[in-house]
């Protein structure tokens, strides 16, 4: 009950996030990147269930907190809330976060980068096994481990590997991840994900997702496409949308 109260409220917020950013619509894309960010998103289940997805994001000068609310058609509700600590320096960017949500769940993972224009990535996760829904699909009790290279307009590609280290199923969602500035407006995001490990029923999932985003201004959408969402048997399609505000 408290997640779909979540959800309403939020879905209120969402609205008027909308209204305020129609309003500046038609002003240039700001320097700094607005400190709000709200995301509303819509899941089909290959099983015919449905799902809604509502998280809001505030970001001060070095952290960001949010706070979300998930519905499923068949009856899982879940409300979250989260932190992160945000250090990003010249050669070092270090991201702890700990998140909290209904259902008893509770977990923290931490971020890195070392390097400049080419970069070295490292992470891991903890959480104590509760059921939890986010905005990503990757195991919840993880190593990480990749690198990468970024140029100074912000351009971006990577090759990172994120792998259960603690259930023993061996799942491991590999990125190719890209992202691309085009003039000052518009910017695009491509992260195709292989998946391979046992999943559900003991069956080896050799799979393939990918997410497509783009950005205009303040607005931004993003369409995925998932074979075995968290390795099992649902295919899985991801519509979301938002603004920064």
């Amino acid at each position: 009950m408290y997640a779909r109260v979540g959800v309403l409220l939020l879905c209120i917020v969402a609205m008027s996030a909308l209204l305020r950013a129609a309003t500046d619509d038609s002003a240039s894309a700001p320097k700094e990147p607005p400190p709000n960010k709200l995301t509303v998103a819509y899941y089909d289940f290959s099983s015919g269930t449905t799902g809604v997805d509502v998280n809001l994001r505030h970001t001060f000068a070095t952290s960001t907190v949010w706070v979300g609310g998930y519905h499923q058609a068949n009856g899982f509700d879940q409300a979250r809330v989260g932190y992160e600590y945000d250090y990003h320096g010249k050669w070092v960017t270090f991201v702890p976060s700990v998140q909290g949500a209904s259902h008893g769940f509770v977990g923290g993972s931490v971020y890195g980068e070392v390097g400049h224009s080419v970069f070295g990535i490292g992470g891991a996760g903890r959480t104590n096994l509760h059921p939890y829904w986010n905005l990503g699909f990757d195991p919840n009790d993880y190593i990480q481990f990749g690198g990468g290279y970024r140029d100074e307009h912000g351009n971006t590609a990577s090759v990172f590997a994120i792998r259960d280290d603690r259930l023993g199923t061996g799942q491991t969602n590999t990125h190719f991840y890209f992202r691309r500035h085009v003039g000052r407006d518009w910017r695009w995001t491509v992260d195709v994900v292989r998946e391979h490990g046992v999943g559900d029923d003991e069956v080896v999932v050799r799979a393939w997702a990918a997410s497509i985003d783009a950005d205009w201004r303040r607005w931004f959408a993003r369409v995925s496409g998932d074979e075995h969402v968290n390795y099992t048997p649902e295919h899985q399609l991801r519509i979301a949308a938002g603004v920064r505000f």
